[in-house]
């Protein structure tokens, strides 16, 4: 079936402010906020280090409060991430078992209880293999090419493409062709989640299940995650480059999990209209007696 972009913001935008997205924002918000106050403890906060730390020049002991070196700090920002970002996941895996239901004003417990532990782990290893391959990809491309300019131009060409506004053109164009193999293959994978969280996937079998999934409507789909991604990433800057650091990240924190919510209610719908299934698609465990069954 083919994928009516406007139908899954109209239907998706509402079910993202029902009474279930409500309770989803606020849990993802509370792990977010967790999460950043723990990546701003460990990055900023000067810690006891004189059980742990190695002398310093002179053979002397770092004193209590002494704050992190800074490869230390980052290891232990990276650790911090980490650990937050898989918090965040077993709601995202409820939030795609309620959105892509009939259900808006309470979830049902079994999409909070069936296989919560292993769909989580499942979500997590592929979030990280969709990041990893995708990034990759475009890392890899760019580095290419910037290795094939600088091999094969001379300083002429190269100072041209730098000091000219038809040169620096060229370079933008040449940019963003190199970012559409790294875009086919993250919209090609975009269902990754929905299909563990939903029908009970594993890793591969979600990946194959997205591909083919999103057949035919790649170019639709590509335009969808545009349009929701691009307002998000100029509202976050513009918080953080106008407003002071410690209000600009709460509220960048609070926007990002109601764009969190948002974003997963319209791909919830569009997974919906690609099963072709205008009525919703309840996962395969719900119960029939689960209606009796709030949260």
């Amino acid at each position: 079936m083919s994928l009516r972009v406007r139908s899954a913001l109209a239907d998706g935008i509402p079910r993202a402010f029902r009474r279930n997205g409500w309770i989803l924002i606020g849990t993802y918000l509370l792990i977010s906020l967790l999460q950043g106050g723990l990546v701003l403890m460990v990055s900023t906060t000067a810690l006891p280090l004189d059980s742990f730390a190695a002398p310093a020049a002179g053979g002397q002991m770092p004193s209590p409060g002494t704050q992190l070196p800074p490869l230390i700090s980052l290891q232990a920002v990276l650790i911090a991430s980490f650990t937050g970002g898989f918090l965040t996941i077993p709601v995202l895996v409820v939030a795609s078992r309620a959105l892509v239901s009939q259900f808006t004003d309470h979830i049902p417990e079994e999409f909070v209880f069936h296989r919560l532990g292993w769909a989580s782990v499942n979500s997590f290893l592929g979030s990280w293999i969709v990041s990893i391959v995708v990034s990759g990809l475009t890392i890899g491309l760019f580095v290419l090419a910037g290795w094939g300019l600088f091999r094969l131009a001379d300083q002429s060409t190269l100072l041209y493409l730098i000091s000219t506004w038809p040169g620096r053109a060229l370079l933008v164009g040449a940019c963003l062709v190199l970012f559409i193999p790294g875009a086919f293959l993250g919209v090609n994978l975009i269902f990754v989640g929905q299909e563990v969280a939903v029908r009970d996937k594993n890793v591969i079998g979600a990946i194959i299940g997205s591909w083919r999934l999103t057949r035919h409507n790649r170019i639709r789909l590509l335009a969808l995650a545009f349009v929701l991604l691009i307002p998000h990433m100029i509202l976050s800057v513009g918080l953080s480059e106008f407003l002071p650091p410690l209000p600009a990240q709460i509220l960048v924190l609070i926007e990002s999990a109601i764009v969190q919510i948002a974003i997963l209610a319209i791909m919830a719908r569009a997974y919906v209209q690609l099963h072709d299934d205008e009525t919703g698609l309840s996962p395969p465990y719900l119960s029939k007696t689960a209606d009796d069954q709030r949260i």
